[in-house]
């Protein structure tokens, strides 16, 4: 390679260097700022299917809350007298009244696990645990009673859920069912008469039976209440209300006022003038369950009946609850949990537990819950995106135009090789009959020459010389005319025994004149028939014997073996020498015009190096081929491949 074409390589070589490192800055930029708007696209997706799935969840919440919160205080009670008017549901049962069951006797629909109330001794109570003779005439005609022992039990656990809860020191206080001081208690008080009801309930089972148990549990618990207002009877307030006690129930926020009056969130009951009855909103709050080890929600709220004021509310499921709500976001949320926002819980157990901050975005309205989305499984991105695409037509476009750009350049130079080539074998070709006839014309016209033999001499060689100047040009010009050359279909078709017969003598004439013997053999052709031109194909094995004369004329074997046989729908020519053959390093060039063996390079044989090239630029405008044998041995087989009729 020059230093003109290595120069020119090298320029290329850079500026495709840097188209692509331009194009690829330009790639990883677009693909960048793709990744980033699918990333948003992807999280405005996200926070949309959150959002959907908190609108579900507390769709699900809102009716049981506003269904809760719409209920008549009255129906807290197992039966209560239907006729009286609604401000005096509470008061004292007169004899002939008529007393129907509450809704919530039978039990509460799930999630909810229980009603409950403050009581008139400060004892929780649930209208699904009927106590007295209103036990007895519930399990007789409206509930079984494994179903009011099954409430009572629940009722027990959620008396030690918040006997057992705390609140921090400060202006909440403590969680206390106790309001007075045990010892200035009568007999008939009903904080004392409560633990004996209990009592009395159990006293018919015997010992081992799940239901002994549990009421011996429940006179465990009064004994211990009794106990705890004896301790406590110096802290109670003075002036407060009958049947509260002192910060009963406090929510995180303040349940009762300064003034003693109950509140929830921001309605406060006081001693106004208000309507006769008033219902608080209801308030969720979590307790803590040391016996399963998890948080229980339960709602509360403040009522006040001309001016006798409790507290109702009601325990909610929260593992049932919680496996509600998450099914019904399962869609779209598979992996999702809800989390208890214990912080602020006025159960010190409770607000105590290690867990990581909730967002508030993902809070739900109706319970102090937040949702943790989990692995948000997104539909996934397109492999085929107008970017993308862009893209990989830009790529393509480019890489076309860099290897049009390379493979023009390429011919570029090969063709100003091939310039360069032609010129310099065209000049030394020509030179030399040139210059011969500028010798011996000059010489003759002189009269230098002799009259005779000298003379005679003299104009042979002029003819030679000329004969050999028309060759060279009619070779130039049969090169130049390839790609004009009529088709092989469009020749007449010939018998190929024939055609070859025909060619053979004017080939071993040329063959005798530099010492070759040419031997033919024509006898495997069967008769095939050649639409090829007899001139072209002449032409072909005229140069191939020419080549076979300047590289085989010195060879020890001194023939030229010519064979011809028909294979399928081909007839094939097969010319040997046995002179020194093509180098291996070579056999790809030879084809090539104006191409010469390294070993002519001193020119000390004659040539433009374009018979082979014209050879096989010839057999295939006739529709066949020429191409190089390997060989054993030394020497050279050409193989002439022609299509041959059927």
């Amino acid at each position: 390679m020059t230093g003109s074409r290595r120069l020119t390589w090298i320029v290329y070589a850079v500026c495709v260097l840097l188209v692509i490192d331009g194009l690829g800055w330009v790639t990883w930029q677009m693909l960048r700022l793709e990744r980033r708007e699918a990333e948003a696209q992807r999280h405005a997706r996200q926070q949309e299917v959150i959002r959907l799935a908190l609108w579900r969840m507390d769709s699900l919440l809102a009716p049981i809350i506003a269904a809760e919160a719409a209920r008549p205080y009255f129906q807290y009670r197992a039966f209560y007298p239907a006729e009286r008017a609604y401000t005096r549901m509470w008061e004292e049962v007169l004899p002939g009244e008529v007393l129907v069951p509450s809704p919530l006797l039978t039990g509460p629909a799930s999630p909810i696990v229980l009603h409950f109330e403050v009581s008139d001794d400060g004892w929780l109570a649930s209208p699904q645990v009927p106590t007295g003779n209103m036990r007895d005439q519930a399990e007789a005609a409206y509930v079984p009673a494994s179903r009011v022992l099954e409430a009572e039990r629940r009722l027990l656990a959620l008396t030690a859920m918040v006997r057992g809860s705390t609140l921090a020191e400060g202006n909440l206080g403590a969680l206390d069912f106790t309001r007075r001081h045990a010892d200035t208690l009568p007999a008939d008080d009903p904080a004392v008469a409560s633990g004996a009801r209990l009592r009395a309930h159990a006293a018919p089972l015997s010992k081992g039976d799940a239901e002994y148990e549990a009421r011996q549990q429940a006179a465990e618990i009064a004994r211990g209440a009794a106990q705890q207002q004896r301790a406590d009877s110096d802290e109670a307030a003075p002036g407060e209300p009958p049947g509260f006690a002192s910060g009963f129930l406090a929510t995180p926020h303040a349940v009762r006022g300064e003034d003693g009056s109950l509140a929830l969130g921001a309605q406060t009951l006081d001693d106004a003038s208000h309507a006769a009855v008033e219902t608080g909103p209801l308030t969720p709050m979590w307790l803590a369950d040391t016996a399963n080890a998890r948080p229980e929600l339960v709602f509360v709220r403040a009522v006040r009946v001309e001016g006798r004021e409790t507290l109702q509310g009601f325990w909610i499921d929260w593992p049932a609850l919680r496996t509600m709500l998450l099914r019904s976001v399962a869609d779209l949320l598979p992996a999702a949990q809800l989390r208890p926002d214990l912080e602020g819980s006025p159960d010190a157990r409770l607000a105590g537990a290690p867990s990581p901050p909730l967002e508030p975005g993902l809070m739900l309205a109706g319970i102090p819950a937040g949702l943790v989305p989990g692995a948000w499984i997104a539909a996934g991105a397109p492999a085929v995106t107008p970017t993308r695409i862009t893209l990989i037509v830009s790529w393509i476009a480019v890489l076309a135009a860099v290897v049009a750009i390379g493979l023009v350049l390429r011919a570029s130079l090969a063709l100003s090789d091939r310039r360069g080539r032609f010129v310099s074998a065209v000049t030394h070709e020509l030179r030399t009959p040139l210059t011969t006839f500028c010798l011996y014309s000059q010489m003759l016209a002189d009269g230098m020459v002799p009259e005779g033999e000298p003379r005679r001499r003299y104009l042979q060689t002029l003819k030679a010389e000329s004969e050999r100047l028309a060759a060279i040009v009619e070779s130039v010009l049969e090169y130049a005319r390839l790609g004009t050359r009529r088709r092989a279909e469009q020749a007449p078709a010939e018998d190929a025994a024939e055609l070859l017969a025909s060619i053979v003598p004017a080939l071993a004439e040329r063959a005798a004149r530099c010492g070759l013997t040419l031997q033919a053999n024509l006898n495997h052709l069967n008769g095939a028939r050649l639409r090829a031109d007899r001139a072209s194909v002449e032409r072909i094995l005229t140069n191939l014997v020419e080549n076979a004369c300047k590289y085989a004329a010195g060879a020890d074997d001194r023939r030229l073996v010519l064979r011809a046989r028909r294979r399928d729908s081909r007839v094939e020519v097969r010319l040997r020498d046995f002179g020194p053959g093509v180098p291996r390093a070579e056999r790809r060039r030879i084809f090539s015009p104006f191409v010469r063996a390294a070993r002519d390079a001193d020119a000390a044989k004659p040539g433009l190096g374009l018979g082979l090239a014209l050879s096989r630029g010839l057999a295939r405008a006739a529709g066949g081929d020429l191409r190089l044998a390997r060989t054993r041995g030394r020497g050279a087989e050409f193989v002439l491949t022609l299509h041959a009729e059927r």
